[in-house]
């Protein structure tokens, strides 16, 4: 049995920074005609009604997946993450003000620091590696040959996706649970916060806002969420 790890979760969009990457992620697969087009404009027609809905309607993020999967059926890993790559660059220059100092507290608290998203796998792959993170993982498609299969593998945004992902983390390499942190925007991160000690939702949509309530969870925004972090960490540490 491994020794547990101290991890710090984090989510990507509307918690580093805001927009929709899998919105731009598709739009650079389309544009290179790397994914089949009429899937991957339909994918982008149901991102953009999961983005403007204050309750997404029951199966579209279902759909978001099947769509993505679909138009990548086919599609050379190599140009994926070549779009993945551009994805990246025109997005970190949005990264919330607060993130450099962020993760600096996090690393120096002694925290693997793990991306863990509902966006497409190779844009979080991007972010992990160029800011330094343990890893990145998102919404996997099988691989054969250096192709897509269309096949679905993860998806870490649907119910049971993100917790699925803890579980494997702490049967691969142990999970020190009662000290290890999240961070996250949205309901699906609620999943993450009720197997933590320290849980912190960043400017929550109104679902996990309401999940939060009578929780032991700290709702936070990008003005107080390095006093809150460092506060908790301070905490881990001590531990």
């Amino acid at each position: 049995m491994n020794p547990a790890a101290k991890y710090a979760i984090l989510d990507l969009d509307g918690t580093l920074l805001p927009g929709h990457t899998s919105r731009h992620y598709l739009q650079v697969l389309v544009d290179d005609g790397t994914c089949d087009r009429q899937a991957g404009l339909s994918c982008l027609d149901a991102i953009a009604q999961f983005a403007a809905a204050e309750k997404a309607p029951s199966g579209l993020l279902d759909e978001i997946y099947r769509l993505y999967a679909l138009a990548m059926k086919g599609a050379s890993v190599a140009q994926a993450r070549f779009a993945a790559e551009k994805t990246w660059r025109a997005s970190r220059g949005t990264l919330f003000s607060f993130v450099p100092e962020l993760l600096s507290l996090l690393r120096a608290s002694g925290y693997r620091i793990h991306l863990l998203s509902g966006n497409h796998d190779f844009p979080v792959q991007e972010a992990a590696i160029d800011l330094g993170l343990s890893g990145g993982h998102g919404a996997v498609v099988e691989v054969a040959d250096g192709r897509f299969t269309g096949r679905l593998l993860s998806a870490p945004g649907a119910a049971g996706g993100k917790l699925a992902f803890v579980r494997c983390l702490a049967d691969a390499v142990g999970f020190d649970a009662e000290n290890s942190l999240a961070i996250g925007n949205s309901a699906s991160d609620a999943e993450i916060f009720a197997c933590v000690g320290k849980a912190v939702a960043f400017e929550p949509d109104a679902e996990l806002r309401r999940l939060a309530a009578g929780q032991p969870w700290h709702v936070v925004d990008r003005r107080t969420i390095l006093r809150v972090c460092a506060r908790l960490t301070a905490r881990a540490t001590a531990a």
